[in-house]
């Protein structure tokens, strides 16, 4: 009975056995043909995947291969570049049109005839009546002058002479202090001296300070007004340290402010200081503009544009430019699929041009879209291995050994025959 309720196990655990193995080589052939398809697919398009190929810095691309990078390429040219450079600053003084209105005489100020700050004196004009006894003795000594000279005229020769140099020093007197041919010779015609002088101004100018109250005393050469000359203003522009080498003094600038939209401004550079400021790498630049109507104010924000011609060089488009920071390297079409790595020594950029000083002729064709990407390729080597993964049968091996790791064993004594039925597989 034994004997027979042990042959009964066997025979089940045989069959339970043999079911279990022919389910798991069901399963893998059926992962095997799905897979075929998809690895014969891909396997496909391996073959009809670009091909590129490098040696050294030459990188070789099919028609795919170029037309899937967007290979472009220019031909070598010279051309006449003009750099723009633009820069911001701010509407300062004309230095040179500051000056203060003083008084030549010692007094008391009885009337100011400029009062606020912002007026426009003009030259010679009338700004105050000062009561000074200097004034009054000078006037006197001159009226005296006169009269000595009138009554003395048929005295010795000699006598005659002094006193002429005395009317001549006693109008001079007059002329030191500040008074007026007018003035004299009105004074020579009445013989009444005034009591107050009237200063007059001696350059002209805008009023930026007034220093002087009605009924102030003064001393002579003390400051009555500060003025300054706005029929032309100083702009003060900073240049980066890039551009310090176009610029020069004279250069035309054109200069526009929010203020007057539309409008542009001539001037000309007529200074470049010769110090570079540390903290912004900056340049001041000096521009002289002319300003008859008053428009351009002091401390006024404006954009000045300088435009530098470069003259005539060889040129290649921006785009064509690899820049690593040690080198400059465009890539030089040789034939329609042969690229080959060259450096290059540029100048300027501008208008969407570099100039070249070296490593290139008139005529050769550089790369300028796609640059990076084959540059990319001279930098990993060969491309080639990478162009055929999609021909490699590795994936298709992948799933005829995950698939019986997905069946349950049900203990593990089975175990050892289903791995020998697949290790037989295998060696199928």
């Amino acid at each position: 009975m034994a004997d027979s309720i042990r042959t009964k196990k066997l025979i089940i655990t045989g069959v339970a056995i043999a079911v279990l193995a022919g389910g798991g080589y069901g399963y893998y052939s059926y992962s095997h043909k799905s897979a075929a398809p998809a690895a014969t697919g891909h396997e496909g398009h391996g073959n009809a995947a670009p091909s590129m190929s490098v040696i050294g810095d030459k990188v070789v691309l099919d028609a795919k291969a170029r037309q899937l990078a967007g290979v472009q390429t220019a031909t070598v040219e010279k051309k006449a570049l003009t750099k723009e450079i633009r820069t911001t600053g701010k509407i300062a003084l004309n230095e040179t049109g500051r000056a203060y209105i003083t008084s030549r005489v010692m007094g008391r100020v009885d009337e100011l005839y400029v009062n606020a700050e912002g007026e426009y004196i003009a030259p010679g004009q009338a700004i105050a009546a000062v009561y000074s006894p200097d004034y009054i003795a000078a006037q006197e000594e001159y009226i005296l002058a006169i009269d000595t000279v009138n009554k003395l005229k048929s005295a010795s020769r000699d006598l005659v002479q002094v006193n002429n140099r005395l009317l001549e020093a006693a109008r001079r007197k007059l002329e030191l202090l500040g008074v007026s041919s007018d003035d004299i010779e009105h004074l020579a015609h009445t013989r009444q001296p005034s009591t107050l002088m009237t200063v007059r101004a001696q350059f002209g100018g805008t009023v930026l300070e007034k220093q002087v109250l009605p009924g102030g005393y003064i001393m002579a050469g003390e400051k009555l007004f500060a003025i300054s000359d706005l029929s032309t203003v100083w702009l003060y522009a900073d240049l980066y340290e890039k551009d310090v080498a176009a610029v020069k003094v004279g250069q035309e600038v054109a200069v526009t402010t929010p203020a007057y939209p539309g409008e542009t401004f001539t001037g000309y550079v007529s200074f470049v200081n010769a110090v570079l400021d540390d903290a912004t790498r900056t340049v001041k630049v000096r521009i002289e503009l002319s300003n008859p109507e008053g428009k351009l104010k002091p401390n006024m924000f404006a954009n000045a544009t300088i435009n530098v011609p470069l003259g005539e060089t060889l040129v290649i488009p921006s785009s064509s430019l690899l820049d690593t920071g040690k080198r400059k390297v465009v890539f030089i079409a040789q034939g329609e699929d042969t690229f080959v790595k060259r450096d290059i020594v540029t100048g300027q950029e501008t208008q969407g041009y570099i100039q070249v000083l070296s490593g290139l002729n008139e005529g050769d064709t550089v790369v300028t879209a796609a640059t990076f990407l084959i540059d990319s390729q001279t930098q990993l080597g060969n491309f080639g291995s990478h162009a055929g993964h999609g021909g490699g049968n590795k994936p298709a091996a992948t799933p005829p050994a995950a698939a019986p790791q997905s069946i349950p064993a049900p203990s593990a004594q089975p175990a050892a025959p289903q791995a020998n039925e697949h290790s037989g597989h295998s060696g199928h």
